[in-house]
């Protein structure tokens, strides 16, 4: 189990935590035919194996550089690309899991999800009778969500619903730093006004990657926390927090990841535990 900072259950008490959720988390979800979401790197794997494995994008894969296989995916598949998104991220209709009630449970004002798959938000906006505000980086309202005092999903990549929208792509990352600059301003903020919990991610989104290590060498703080399967080598736990500020919450990955959704049913009742005792001592 997850031994849970007392610094993140006050932060997530307090409603002062954005968490922060990836393909780690819409993997515990199940469709039709009991499928799975892709990661990244599975729907890649998948898609050059539709294309007939070209050489240039099996190269790619096995260096690990994903955002140029994606762009040369993209490219090899031209009109057939969206329906391949839909296929692998819609059509399955997938179910949400425990760790997406975990999550709604531990009621933060905003939750980042780097999916653009509709899993958590359309289980948030079910069970909440369709009051959690979806807002993608394109939005021009996307302000609202730093300060305003509703719920709200932000949606870092986009959206399967705008597949023309969806950032993906080396190509698509470099265009939206440039258009939409404002978005990233409000993920700046985030980081300076919110404790930030990354759950269900890795550490190589670009967009993600290139904020932090901005803000770790700028104010040289180690603020914020990302849960990852172990072993993290020493090492590598040592360049993370120096070179963007994370800190490492490790747990055991053995049965497709259940430490963490019962780490997360146990931070739900730590966080309960703490309101009602700011609520006694009206500590707010």
């Amino acid at each position: 189990m997850i031994d849970w900072p007392e610094e993140i259950v006050d932060a997530i008490a307090r409603r002062r935590c954005a968490i922060v959720i990836g393909s780690g988390v819409s993997a515990n979800s199940r469709g039709i035919g009991d499928v799975q979401p892709p990661t990244w790197r599975t729907f890649l794997t998948e898609g050059c194996t539709k294309q007939g494995n070209p050489a240039h994008i099996v190269e790619a894969l096995n260096q690990n550089d994903l955002l140029e296989a994606c762009d040369y995916l993209k490219s090899s598949m031209g009109n057939h690309w969206a329906a391949f998104i839909r296929e692998k991220f819609s059509t399955p209709r997938y179910r949400p899991a425990d760790i997406h009630k975990y999550l709604l449970e531990l009621d933060t004002r905003i939750i980042i999800s780097l999916n653009f798959d509709k899993i958590y938000d359309n289980f948030a906006n079910s069970a909440t009778e369709g009051t959690v505000i979806v807002k993608n980086y394109y939005d021009e309202d996307i302000r609202e969500a730093v300060s305003g005092s509703d719920r709200y999903i932000i949606k870092p990549h986009g959206t399967v619903d705008s597949i023309s929208k969806i950032i993906f792509t080396l190509d698509d990352y470099a265009k939206a730093r440039v258009e939409f600059a404002s978005f990233y301003e409000v993920l700046n903020a985030l980081l300076h006004t919110h404790l930030l919990l990354f759950i269900g991610c890795g550490l190589s989104d670009p967009d993600l990657r290139t904020l932090f290590e901005e803000y770790r060498y700028r104010y040289q703080e180690t603020a914020h926390y990302i849960t990852l399967a172990s072993p993290v080598p020493p090492e590598k736990e040592e360049i993370v927090k120096r070179t963007r500020g994370l800190n490492i919450l490790q747990y055991d990955s053995a049965d497709e990841h259940i430490i963490l959704t019962k780490s997360l049913e146990e931070l739900v009742k730590l966080v309960n535990d703490k309101r009602d005792i700011i609520a006694r001592e009206f500590s707010w």
